[in-house]
């Protein structure tokens, strides 16, 4: 089930898989090939076709600090936690965080941004 915070959807369960979620439908439309996306990425469109552009650091952070308004990006490790292309969900973990903070699947429809965080789960 997924859950909404401040306009970022955070994925998990059946929704990571499930074909009929606009998350999941919006990704479909585009090719993503096997380029990583360590930032995460955004579907653009210009005259009518979708393509992918690369976020960047900066994109993320934004977009994290959008879900979780003042967090510490010195405690909460941005690199770990990526998106694989080839099952289109995320990998890697959150280490050193405890055990409730998970990889998960994000997107933040108004702006088209997909990526990948850690998010406290507790």
């Amino acid at each position: 089930m997924s859950f909404e915070r401040n306009g970022v959807v955070i994925m998990e369960g059946y929704d990571l898989n499930d074909e009929n979620h606009p998350a999941n439908k919006a990704v479909s439309q585009v090719k993503l090939g096997d380029v990583r996306f360590p930032y995460g990425f955004f579907i653009r469109e210009t005259n009518g076709k979708k393509y992918v552009e690369p976020a960047t650091f900066q994109d993320k952070l934004d977009v994290y600090r959008t879900a979780f308004p003042g967090f510490d990006p010195n405690q909460i490790p941005m690199n770990s936690c990526i998106k694989d292309f080839e099952d289109r969900n995320c990998q890697g973990g959150c280490r050193p965080l405890p055990i409730e903070w998970r990889c998960m699947k994000v997107t933040q429809p108004r702006s088209g941004y997909f990526g990948c965080f850690c998010v406290n789960m507790a």
